[in-house]
């Protein structure tokens, strides 16, 4: 579609997980960030961000609300993003198929296929290493104006069996609507600095949560996650929390058909159909609505139906956005999962 393929160009230079082979090598990443780095008024002082399912951004005056959350299938974006909303990601295209199933019959279909898959190979002195790509929309809010910005990074980790190792933030500048929110983002205490952040951590202490082995029943899972993150008031929490682990650990066949078995286990679940993801892959998306976070909002997971896998998961804000300066529809948050393997930690 024109204006879908026009927003992404748009946006391509700004994309983490743009362009063919999604993210690039070390050696392009390690240019990358020199370049950046030299550029950032303050090197070395990079914001620290958490795997948190919300995020907020606040300076100043600024009262903290913004949300992370998901998003629904929308095919047509009309006519390319106006200047004044450029920094929004463009909404993914999904596919309705000819027959749609229930998506509970659906997800449990696809456990089956992740619990059949082949368990991942681990060499020896390997741990887990996972990489993914991601975009949050952080913002400011003052009692007259919302200032808003896209702020990309990659994520990588080495976890070790007994919960040390390593996190590595790569942090890109956010992306403003414009140079005067950029001042005024600033002027009210914001950030807008880049570079990387590492964290390495001794056995115990490393700082992403989900310790322990990952559970391989979906009851024992849903109350694994509890015991993690508490008790869940909505079932749009668990969709979020499977999105989140999925970014800190490497799941294994059984660990990924328990945590598609719990999303169908999830009220409200649906087929969002089938899509191309950030990173060029195809997959099938299952999405639910919800306002937990305080604006509409459609939650989506994307899975490969080849493994099981998770490929990535969206937020996106369908009918308001509230005190928000982006457009309706408007993808505030997403995660691409681009490396889940057995590694050795790095020197």
């Amino acid at each position: 579609m024109p204006a879908i393929d026009d927003a992404r160009q748009m946006l391509m230079d700004l994309d983490p997980a743009a362009g063919p082979g999604g993210l690039p090598d070390e050696r392009q990443r390690a240019q990358d960030l020199r370049r950046i780095l030299a550029s950032a008024p303050r090197p070395g002082t990079a914001a620290r961000r958490t795997p948190s399912r919300r995020l907020v951004m606040a300076g100043g005056l600024a009262t903290a609300v913004a949300a992370v959350a998901v998003t629904v299938a929308i095919t047509q974006l009309g006519q390319p993003p106006a200047a004044a909303h450029a920094a929004t990601p463009p909404v993914l295209d999904y596919r309705s198929p000819a027959t749609v199933q229930p998506a509970a019959q659906r997800l449990r279909e696809l456990a089956d296929v992740a619990a059949a898959a082949p368990m991942p190979d681990r060499p020896a002195r390997t741990i887990e290493h996972v990489r993914t790509a991601n975009w949050f929309l952080g913002s400011q809010i003052s009692r007259d104006t919302t200032i808003s910005a896209v702020v990309p990074e990659e994520r990588e980790s080495w976890r070790t069996d007994d919960n040390g190792g390593r996190l590595v933030q790569r942090l890109l500048p956010p992306v403003f609507q414009s140079e005067a929110d950029r001042q005024t983002w600033l002027r009210r205490g914001g950030t807008v600095n880049s570079g990387q952040e590492i964290t390495d951590a001794r056995a115990g202490q490393f700082p992403a949560g989900w310790a322990g082995p990952v559970p391989t029943d979906p009851t024992t899972l849903r109350q694994w996650i509890t015991a993690n993150s508490g008790e869940r008031q909505d079932p749009v929490q668990y969709l979020e929390d499977i999105a989140e682990l999925a970014g800190v650990r490497l799941l294994g066949p059984a660990e990924r058909a328990a945590a598609l078995r719990l999303l169908a286990e999830l009220p409200g679940m649906t087929v969002a159909g089938t899509v191309v993801d950030r990173a060029g892959r195809t997959g099938e998306a299952f999405g639910m609505e919800s306002d937990y976070s305080g604006l509409p909002t459609r939650h989506v997971v994307i899975i490969d139906p080849a493994d099981g896998k998770l490929l990535g998961y969206e937020a996106m804000l369908t009918t308001t956005a509230g005190k928000l300066n982006v457009p309706i529809p408007s993808v505030i948050s997403y995660r691409c999962y681009l490396v889940a393997e057995y590694a050795p930690m790095p020197r």
